[in-house]
């Protein structure tokens, strides 16, 4: 490693003047004892681990490994607003995921006012006292999720003095609209700790989840971007995709710190081409985290396929946290020809974005529409003949209307607006008004999961039919730009797993596009 430079890790929220340094589900105490040797002081565990009475919790405080406690089942309980919500409303529908769970309490908390029911009838709230306890009656968007913060709070009040507790793990990946859920269970949390003493972390696993990020949701972020797809290891995604989340989380938060967490092959390396990370690709990864400015490094997983099954992952790890302990940063090595080239954001810690044009900053976007299987494209929804902002339409999931959704440079990931085991045979609508101050030749950056159509104005300048994951960029289409107004339209549908597209211009040598103003901007 001659040509490596040493970079310092980000400080924030050390642990005794060390980076955040640990792993997820280490679960015995054979496996804390691992972890300790190998440098780590901190996990992702629950009750045993924080409770010293039990083997777990004295492991960790023998050994200085302090506890990230999970809250995130407050926001995965499958239960969310089927309409929008007026101010008087005293019986709410809700939407109700097939393995929802209700929680015995009557308080609710949607945004910042507070409902008090008396019961739950076939999916709906009834006798709701809105403004609860001097809150004020509010309109609440449909789709968000619903937020039980006396739950909560005993949750809180009961593990936040355990003297292993290093702060909170809130979220992991997107549910779906958890933003209301998530900052009101932040106001708890600091309720009991002002000082923040105590961090919340939440874990943002791709590009739209984003969605659930902005202030006062989380005090560092969890960065896990997936580096492999069916049948190759994706080096420089990670080191994009990080600057691109990073950027749109900044606009919001300036200088919101990340931890990189790294290992990360989508959980299931047994069942992809890559198979399982080498000892270079994991030490590659924690390289680029670190070169984009982390403040902390966590593995992905430890056991089934992670780094206590596997010895030669193992090494690799305990040789990077024994020099960041060292020497408070890793010898990292210059990045890769494609890195640089594909690079929009300095290398290190940075507070605020550098500005990049020509992507698709917002959509106006219409989903879910429900869709017979095999239809597809040719599945025919009112947005199909004529666009209206204002109309309402019945969706799987209760009411569906035009709202704004930002992108993070140009990628739209509709599965994380949605509960993700719902999403299958779906289609969505999106529009986009764009001002152009030139005639123009132009490369169209796109990419669809899955099924796609893109029309600007009238035209079809691009279609996709079959099944296919998003990758900036994949496919770069020469189309001609009309000289002021024109509207960009997408159908986009999705079959299984993961749902969205990435759409953005570049000049025809492929470097960013000026010239063009979106309608929706940045919001």
């Amino acid at each position: 490693m001659s040509d490596a430079t040493h970079m310092l890790l980000h400080k924030a929220f050390q642990i005794g003047y060390v980076p955040i340094l640990g792993s997820y589900s280490v679960h015995t105490v054979e496996a804390i004892e691992k972890a300790a040797t190998m440098g780590m002081n901190t996990i992702i565990a629950g009750q045993a681990h924080i409770d010293l009475s039990t083997p777990e919790g004295k492991a960790c405080r023998r050994h200085g490994i302090r506890v990230l406690y999970p809250l995130e089942k407050f926001v995965y309980h499958g239960v969310s607003l089927r309409n929008q919500t007026s101010p008087e409303q005293t019986e709410i529908p809700l939407f109700l995921a097939p393995r929802h769970h209700l929680s015995g309490s009557q308080v609710i908390a949607l945004d910042d006012e507070l409902i008090r029911y008396e019961t739950v009838e076939g999916g709906v709230l009834v006798g709701c006292q809105r403004g609860w306890n001097g809150t004020t009656p509010a309109q609440h968007r449909e789709g968000t999720i619903l937020f039980w913060p006396e739950d909560c709070e005993q949750e809180v009040v009961r593990v936040k003095d355990s003297p292993n507790l290093l702060g909170w793990y809130v979220l992991d990946d997107s549910p779906g609209d958890a933003r209301s859920a998530l900052r009101a269970m932040y106001r708890i949390v600091r309720k009991y700790d002002p000082e923040i003493r105590q961090p919340v972390c939440a874990g943002y696993g791709d590009a739209g989840s984003v969605l659930n990020f902005g202030p006062g949701i989380c005090d560092i972020m969890m960065i896990y971007w997936y580096p492999v797809e069916p049948d190759r290891y994706m080096r420089e995604s990670t080191a994009e995709e990080v600057q691109w989340i990073l950027a749109k989380a900044r606009e919001r938060v300036p200088g919101v710190p990340f931890i990189g967490v790294f290992q990360s092959f989508d959980g299931r390396p047994i069942n992809s081409g890559q198979g399982l990370p080498t000892s270079e690709q994991v030490r590659e990864q924690m390289e680029d985290f670190v070169r984009e400015g982390a403040c902390g490094l966590i593995a992905f997983q430890s056991s089934k396929w992670g780094w206590i099954d596997t010895p030669e992952l193992e090494k690799p790890i305990g040789k990077a946290y024994r020099e960041i302990r060292q020497t408070s940063g890793l010898f990292v090595r210059p990045e890769t020809e494609a890195m640089a080239r594909r690079r929009t954001q300095p290398q290190g810690f940075w507070r605020t974005p550098n500005r990049v044009p020509g992507y698709v900053p917002a959509w106006r976007l219409a989903a879910p529409f429900d869709v017979p299987e095999g239809k597809a494209l040719d599945a025919m929804f009112p947005p199909d003949e004529a666009i209206d902002f204002d109309a309402v339409y019945d969706g799987p999931f209760g009411e569906v209307r035009w709202r704004t959704w930002e992108t993070v440079g140009g990628e739209m990931e509709i599965s994380n607006l949605f509960n993700r085991g719902l999403i299958v045979h779906k289609t969505a609508y999106a529009v986009s008004d764009v001002e152009n101050d030139q005639e123009r030749e132009a490369l169209m950056g796109i990419s669809s999961d899955d099924d796609c159509i893109v029309r600007i104005n009238d035209a079809e300048v691009y279609r996709y039919e079959g099944s296919g994951g998003v990758t900036r960029d994949k496919y770069k289409i020469n189309v001609r730009l009309p000289k002021g107004h024109f509207r960009l339209f997408v159908k986009c549908h999705n079959r299984l797993g993961g749902w969205g597209f990435s759409l953005r211009f570049m000049d025809l040598d492929e470097t960013p596009l000026e010239g063009l103003r979106f309608d929706p901007g940045r919001q």
